[in-house]
């Protein structure tokens, strides 16, 4: 951290209101942060989805819609910045802070990163508008800067498509560099990347901070990801900063019951235990009187709702709770909220039936052309398994593994270049097209992303009954059976929650009926493709309790795709290892647990234990990372 005696001004925001126009009123999305990031300081913002982190991040970069009503203030190095100003002139101000004193580096690379352009002339182009440089000089600059990030060769002449996501976020992280901002920003930084790519873009991320002193703000839904890697956390509930703190005392003792909520919203590897919030964020249209968690928090008190918690600081740990007075000494003050809120504990299957799927000797080998050269990439190579009705079996592997490979050959999606898979007693490789969409009708898959797999304007009932209305099944009865899939998943048909669209739900509600619609048509196997992975971590714990439910209720076998070691071991059953397209180790978790040999195996394990635990060698892009394998 700083030393104090060399502080700066650095950002900060006060007194941040922002609300946006809807048709039921004006949102509050900010409703009075404040918050400041002091040069050389790493400060994590973390929360829900609905929290306030998006705005924040929008205000400081300019970017809020017009029709944003905004107040207070945000000051950076002591000039103020215009962000409740939205007018062609103010328009000219912000590119002279925006990608040069203040820059970021966006959620999810891709869509930051233009699909036609060279990755070099991408951050050039940031050069050349900052600072008027030449294309030559821009370009000499742009091919500096990918190399600090790790970059070079063949990579930095690649189109955006040809990365992988952790070299994309790489391009971006250069982009943001280019012109040595004096804070930089960094949106969900590591979401979407297999644990050892985030561990090792983190590594990078501050190491160039170190090297060029400025000041990091790091977003993020997954405290757990983030607090080891910043000197101090602020955690936002329904637009305020409900408790900030130096990492290790809000680790070590977190105050309000939301914050200490969120540290263990996360599985343990040690018991496989892990909690869920309950309930969902308040309507910030009609804000709470009182304090805005008092309906999720077990220690509520009278004044709970009807009056807002005075902020209490002692010297840098601030909080906002009831449960603090004024004479209250934080240093003596440790919430027991952690173990009040409802827990999953890992329990063992029941009887484990027949396999239902074989897989053997699978090969895959994957061919893309440049030029006069080509690049061969082995995806699955020799790949034996077995899976098992009333188990659940953790597919786990970084990126390019042959995670994704093996569950869409599982499908009939990739062809395998050898191998045999044989799904309910069928031979799946080499039947006709009309057999394979008979075979498909028994393997069920949910997707990664719940926001973008479920239309939005369709009523739950009727997307969930969806898969049933090829058999010519009457209406009354998919609704019979689409009601009866929700409850199975912990969703109550009882309400209106049937017949509300998809897109007014919240993102864990949405995954439950993305697991609904998938289990509707019964079938013997479901692949769920990193299903917690998008999800804010106080609502993954309630997924895993859903899918243990559905394991002792239906017979079928469940495949949960995942980089997340920690997550596996506290929902499945069996974990099975990818590495290099390879099977490297397979194993009950209680076996794993205890003893696991291989490498890819045990950095798994040693990033769950610490996500923030960097690769002790970290691998150059190349080699690092999926999508170079060989040329010839």
């Amino acid at each position: 951290m700083p030393d104090a005696g060399t502080r700066r001004a650095g950002l900060q925001i006060r007194g941040l209101h922002v609300g946006y126009r809807t048709d039921r009123g004006v949102l509050q999305a900010l409703r009075g942060v404040d918050l400041d990031v002091e040069p050389g300081e790493r400060v994590g913002l973390v929360g829900e989805s609905g929290s306030g982190k998006t705005t924040v991040v929008s205000a400081l970069l300019g970017l809020l819609p017009a029709d944003a009503r905004v107040t207070g203030e945000v000051h950076l190095d002591g000039d103020v910045l215009p962000i409740d100003e939205r007018t062609p002139a103010t328009a000219a101000a912000w590119r002279a802070v925006r990608g040069r004193r203040l820059a970021a580096v966006p959620q999810g690379a891709m869509s930051g990163l233009h699909p036609a352009h060279r990755v070099d002339r991408e951050v050039a182009e940031v050069i050349t508008v900052h600072t008027g440089a030449d294309r030559g000089a821009a370009l000499e600059r742009a091919h500096e800067l990918l190399d600090r990030v790790g970059l070079g060769g063949r990579a930095t002449h690649s189109f955006p498509h040809e990365l992988s996501g952790g070299m994309r976020q790489r391009v971006a992280l250069a982009a943001a560099l280019a012109c040595s901002p004096e804070v930089l920003i960094a949106d969900e930084p590591t979401v979407g990347l297999d644990a050892v790519t985030a561990a090792r873009f983190l590594e990078l991320l501050l190491e160039r901070q170190a090297d060029d002193g400025f000041g990091l703000l790091i977003v993020s839904h997954d405290l757990r990801t983030v607090h080891g890697a910043c000197h101090r956390l602020a955690v936002a509930y329904a637009g305020r900063i409900v408790e900030s703190a130096p990492t290790d005392r809000l680790v070590e003792a977190a105050v309000h019951p939301y914050a200490s909520g969120l540290l263990a919203a996360a599985p343990s590897l040690s018991d496989g235990g892990w909690s869920a919030i309950p309930g969902t964020a308040p309507d910030l249209v009609e804000p709470p009187i009182g304090c805005a968690f008092a309906v999720r928090c077990p220690h509520t008190r009278d004044e709970c709702s009807g009056t807002s918690p005075t902020p209490v600081a002692i010297g840098e740990h601030r909080v906002e709770c009831h449960l603090v007075g004024t004479d209250t000494d934080l240093g003596e003050l440790v919430s027991a909220a952690v173990t009040e809120f409802p827990t999953v504990e890992r329990r063992p299957a029941g009887a484990v039936g027949e396999p239902i799927v074989i897989v053997t000797g699978l090969h895959k080998t994957y061919r893309s052309r440049r030029w006069f050269t080509h690049t061969d990439t082995e995806a699955l190579v020799d790949v034996d398994l077995e899976l098992r009705s009333g188990e659940i079996v953790g597919l786990v592997g970084s990126s390019g593994s042959g995670k994704s490979t093996l569950a869409r050959t599982l499908f009939g999606l990739v062809t395998p270049d050898s191998g045999s898979i044989v799904v309910d007693g069928e031979q799946l490789v080499g039947i006709g097209r009309r057999d394979l969409r008979r075979v498909r009708r028994r393997l069920a898959l949910v997707h990664q992303d719940p926001y973008g797999s479920l239309h939005p304007a369709m009523p739950v009932v009727d997307l969930v009954a969806e898969p049933l209305a090829i058999d010519g099944m009457s209406r009354p009865e998919r609704r019979r059976r689409a009601l009866e899939a929700l409850a199975l998943v912990g969703l109550d048909p009882a309400g209106d929650l049937g017949d509300r669209r998809a897109g007014q739900l919240s993102g864990g509600q949405r995954q439950r009926i993305a697991l609904a619609r998938a289990l509707v048509s019964e079938p013997v196997v479901m692949v769920l493709d990193e299903p917690m992975s998008m999800l804010d971590a106080s609502v993954r714990a309630g997924i895993a309790q859903a899918l243990l439910d559905v394991r002792d209720a239906v017979d079928l076998a469940i495949v949960v795709i995942t980089h997340d070691l920690a997550e596996a071991t506290a929902t499945c059953d069996r974990i099975i290892v990818l590495d290099h397209g390879r099977v490297v180790e397979q194993g009950a978790v209680a076996d794993l647990l205890v003893e696991h040999s291989h490498p890819a195996t045990r950095q798994l394990f040693e990033l769950a234990a610490d996500p923030t635990r960097a690769p002790i060698v970290m691998s150059s892009p190349s080699e690092g990372e999926p999508g170079h394998v060989r040329t010839s």
